[in-house]
């Protein structure tokens, strides 16, 4: 076999590129066309809980029971009816309550007008005394039972139903209007510039389940451009926004795509004097964690002037930062109660009593009334309310914007409004309490007066433009910084400031840190040296767009300044960091900021109990009332401890850390003997909980589920126990494992037929023959971990087949199919992760790739291009059999699906082993392809293309980190040598 060897350096073309041309260069695998004649509505559909919008509680789940809003496009061509007829006398339709509610009047056409609210409602039986309490009806009073599907009707005399007869003009919205990029630092907060324009989902001022509300829909919140004809002077001023509310016109299109952490809008108008897009981007730097919890978002305006005659364009962004609409804060502490002629006057007011701290402003016994309070609550949503906290405006030309609300509470800090400045360009600022002025003149000048009165001002809205010519052909790029400081992160009442308060001081160091065109374009080339990795592969497009954009599921994370990292489970579901959801998303946080997992193994290893258990999560709670900070506990559980053990292997492969593997190996050897324990009556762990909660497996005394993790845990002990030299845990796992395995061939496997079987979820019940989607998951664990096969693949893949003839479904893999009947949505519901397990585990058995791949894009793709809402996937979809199939089901911006992240590793095969400097590939595609290379802090690609002699010319390229081996083969071609590269860098050889 011959070799060429050489090394070459690679000079990144990038890094020569302005800012327009690097944004220009983003690429995206997602668009959302929306039009300024779309009609866009909420429409009320049943799901199980779910985030909503607006939340209504402090330090309390942000969950929503039962109904949810969610958005459609309005079909103007179709019509809307909705109405029940014939009235079914003496007639019960039992089951299929989604709701049941007292109406307003003892009346059955009550029903119908509350049915008729509920998108998901097809039925539903009224009784004029509910026979018992069921939900919000009352025993004894009038009750509306609204059904998601209509069940087989009985004849009851003291019931009256209706089946509805209705239509829906309604078809899911493009994407970026459910959802779009959350922009803004890691850990820092973050906001969604969504399609149409408009800002959501606000959490810079520490909002979380332990606080208080994230802010919502903000309609002053504006981005704005004018273009100027500079021979004709006629001028044309636009909101970036589709459906504008204001006075100022909008955008006829705006096309929107997103790559996280940017979202871009194409502003598509035939009216428009000049092309433009609007980027929206914050600071991401894999393997750099501090310069990535920048609490900052820019906003860059690309223009290219078309024109034969030159232009001016003026952009500026106006943020209501003094006043926050339908936000309501109430507290013991009223220093004082007015009656204002309008809520600015409570700014005004705040101010000039140097003990208020904050304000709210209501309608109370019909007067609006103005609360001073000497302390800053929590906010939370309430319809008609408007808040704020004590501030005021700075500006010292040509330096930034400021607004300071002085203080220690979590919404004490400070926002920041600055134009990015250069010799041909003019800035100005203005503060207003009026939105209309402010915008109209805007509209009239391109900026604001320089005599507009700044210094200790206390206007509601703030604003900043930046103005510069265009000559013929043209193109500039215009940016605007938002950057914000609230150091004073709390939990409940514990004071836990955010880390990003070690690295900068005040706002303004925030954004001195990013404070030039020349670092623009540093945060752009940090971004697209990473997009590029997936970009440029040969992945398909599917993959590569959920590898991108799914790490905004980062949103949720949390760094304190005593170096505690925390992640709620989500948002609707405030328990912290539950070891086995951890791990479902766990590997671009492992990639991209390895010292984050290790903090937390470190924490799981500090609360291990005596027996040698694992805890399942550091705050225990789901669905209420948020526990105080570290009240660690959780269940007893085959998916934790298994979980803790596989985790430390990885690591310390992964990562070469020696020091972490001493230290974790006393907490694995204590997991492992719990783990034996629980095992010790039939080889198999018995009676455990696992991450598939919902369907209660605990009950039986064993599942396939909890013994592949315990497989995948007895493999990872046995090399551990290697590396340590523990011969004596060593055989203790090995004999386990070998029990396991003969255990998991007499319990749990069940021929269906002499050519099909499969694994049975769980030994016990009702004579049931159950089969479980993802049982195989401990699988998927070991391959990625170098673990290689736990048990026969070919038996493995009889599984995978019978759980698509068993279990398959238009939206992904059922979970459970053969316990309950399909109208249960205990069972007959998508968890997203199965289908994605799935697909790597026929990827791992050498099936053909794009046949490996169905169940994955299938189950991606429903978010993603039917639902259009990526960056709000649900960790469960409903499955047809109760009237919401394909829809969100349970808990918002979840983590499930973020297993596909073991995808990437079944394509190229990769193994890694940093502690003996080992890489090698086994590539599931065909020549020529190109795939990424993933090591925590290292990334680059591995392109294999035919040469001659019917030889492989392997290229393995680093465009991040640095990167020394001993061994590095493909296919068993080894390189013959030790490796070194560092980024730019890339080594090549033939065979």
């Amino acid at each position: 076999m011959k070799y060429l060897l050489f090394t070459i350096s690679i000079l990144q073309i990038v890094h020569c590129q302005k800012l327009y041309e690097l944004l220009n260069s983003v690429k995206f695998f997602n668009e959302g066309w929306i039009s300024n004649s779309d009609v866009y509505e909420y429409q009320y559909e049943y799901a199980y809980y779910t985030e909503p919008e607006n939340v209504t509680r402090q330090r309390f789940s942000w969950m929503e029971l039962y109904s949810r809003p969610y958005l459609y496009k309005r079909n103007p061509d179709q019509p809307l009816q909705c109405d029940s007829n014939p009235i079914l006398a003496e007639t019960d339709l039992p089951g299929a309550d989604f709701l049941s509610i007292i109406p307003s009047a003892a009346d059955p056409s009550e029903c119908n007008t509350l049915c008729c609210r509920y998108a998901s409602c097809t039925s539903w039986s009224y009784a004029s005394a509910a026979p018992s309490d069921f939900n919000d009806c009352r025993q004894g009073r009038p009750c509306c039972y609204l059904k998601s599907y209509t069940p087989q009707s009985v004849r009851n005399p003291n019931i009256i139903s209706a089946i509805m007869n209705r239509t829906f003009p309604f078809e899911h919205p493009p994407s970026g209007l459910r959802s779009a990029v959350p922009i803004g630092g890691i850990t820092t907060g973050s906001i969604e510039l969504r399609g149409d324009g408009t800002f959501h989902e606000w959490t810079i001022e520490n909002q979380s389940p332990a606080t208080g509300a994230k802010l919502g829909f903000i309609n002053d919140a504006l981005l704005a451009f004018r273009i100027t004809n500079l021979d004709t002077k006629a001028s044309d001023t636009r909101l970036i926004r589709t459906h504008p509310t204001h006075s100022i016109k909008g955008i006829q299109t705006i096309k929107y795509h997103g790559s996280y952490p940017v979202s871009k809008l194409e502003l598509v108008d035939e009216s428009l004097k000049a092309t433009l897009d609007l980027y929206a981007y914050s600071v991401f730097k894999v393997a750099d964690l501090n310069r990535s919890l920048t609490p900052a978002i820019i906003f860059s305006l690309n223009v290219r002037n078309p024109n034969p005659y030159p232009i001016s364009i003026d952009f500026m962004s106006t943020l209501p930062l003094s006043a926050q609409i339908d936000q309501t804060r109430q507290s013991n502490h009223i220093i004082q109660q007015i009656t204002p002629a309008n809520y600015t006057d409570c700014i005004v007011l705040c101010h000039q009593n140097p003990s208020c701290a904050s304000w709210n402003w209501q309608i109370l016994n019909n007067n609006p009334t103005c609360s001073l309070y000497s302390d800053v609550p929590y906010n939370e949503y309430l319809s008609g309310h408007i808040s704020g906290v004590r501030g005021q405006w700075s500006f010292d030309k040509p330096g930034p914007l400021v607004l300071d609300r002085p203080g220690s509470a979590t919404a004490n800090g400070q926002f920041l409004l600055w134009p990015y400045l250069s010799s041909n360009r003019t800035i100005s600022a203005t503060v207003d309490n009026n939105i209309e002025n402010l915008l109209n003149k805007f509209a009239e000048n391109g900026r604001w007066s320089d005599d507009t009165p700044i210094q200790q001002s206390t206007g509601v809205h703030g604003a900043v433009s930046v103005s510069t010519t265009l000559q013929p052909g043209e193109q500039q790029t215009l940016s605007i910084l938002f950057a914000w400081y609230f150091p004073h992160h709390f939990w409940l009442d514990l004071p836990l400031d955010n880390y990003y308060s070690l690295l900068f001081t005040n706002v303004t160091d925030v954004a001195k840190s990013i404070g030039n065109e020349e670092q623009l374009e540093v945060i752009a080339n940090d971004i697209l040296s990473l997009h590029n990795i997936y970009s440029n592969s040969s992945m398909p497009d599917y993959l590569i767009d959920s590898l991108i954009n799914s790490v905004s599921h980062m949103r949720s994370a949390m760094y304190f300044s005593n170096g505690d990292w925390r992640q709620w489970e989500a948002f609707d579901c405030n328990d912290v960091d539950s070891v086995h959801n951890d791990h479902q998303r766990h590997l671009p946080y492992i990639l991209y900021f390895p010292e984050t997992e290790k903090l937390k193994m470190y924490q799981w290893a500090k609360y291990q109990q005596p027996d040698g258990m694992i805890q399942e999560t550091f705050t225990v709670g789901c669905l209420g009332d948020t526990e105080s900070y570290d009240t660690h506990g959780g269940r007893r559980m085959g998916d934790v401890t298994s979980i803790f053990i596989l985790e430390t292997l990885e690591l310390y492969r992964w990562t070469n850390d020696t020091k972490f593997l001493n230290d974790m190996y006393p907490h694995v050897s204590a997991g492992i003997q719990w783990q034996l324990s629980v095992s010790s009556n039939i080889g198999l762990p018995e009676n455990l909980e696992c991450t598939y909660d919902i369907p209660y497996l605990s009950q039986y005394p064993t599942t396939t589920f909890n013994s592949f993790m315990h497989l995948a845990a007895m493999r990872a002990c046995m090399e551990l126990s290697k590396i340590m030299r523990d011969t004596k845990t060593y055989n203790q796992c090995y004999e386990a494992y070998i029990v396991a395995g003969k255990q998991i061939d007499k319990l749990l496997w069940y021929n269906d037929s002499l050519d099909t079987g499969y694994f049975l979820a769980y030994t016990g019940g009702h004579g049931e023959k159950a089969i479980f989607t993802d049982a195989l998951y401990g699988q998927v664990l070991a391959y990625t971990y170098g673990l290689g096969s736990l048990y026969n693949v070919s038996i493995m893949l009889k599984h995978l087949e019978s759980e698509v003839r068993l279990a398959d479904t238009t939206y992904g893999l059922r979970m459970l199919t053969g316990r309950e009947p399909l109208t249960n949505p205990q069972d007959n519901s998508i968890w997203m992760g199965a289908s994605q397990d799935w697909s790597v585990l026929n990827l791992w058995f050498n099936i053909e790739p794009q046949s490996a791949l169905v169940q994955s894009q299938k189950g991606l793709n429903l978010v993603r291009q039917v639902l259009n809402d990526q960056w709000n996937t649900h960790g469960i979809y409903a499955a047809d059999g109760y009237g919401v199939g394909g829809k969100p089901w349970i808990t918002s911006h979840y983590g499930f699906h973020m297993v596909f992240w073991h995808l990437p590793f079944a394509l190229s095969g990769q193994y890694v082993d940093l502690s003996n400097g080992i890489l090698t590939f086994s590539p599931a595609l065909s020549v020529p392809y190109t795939l990424p290379v993933l090591i925590p802090n290292i990334f680059g690609s591995l392109s294999v293309i035919a040469s001659s002699n019917d030889n492989r010319l392997f290229t393995l390229s680093l465009s991040i980190g640095n990167l020394s081996l001993n061994t590095l083969a493909v296919y068993n071609v080894v390189y013959p040598g030790s490796v070194h590269l560092t980024a730019g860098q890339s080594v090549q050889w033939v065979g």
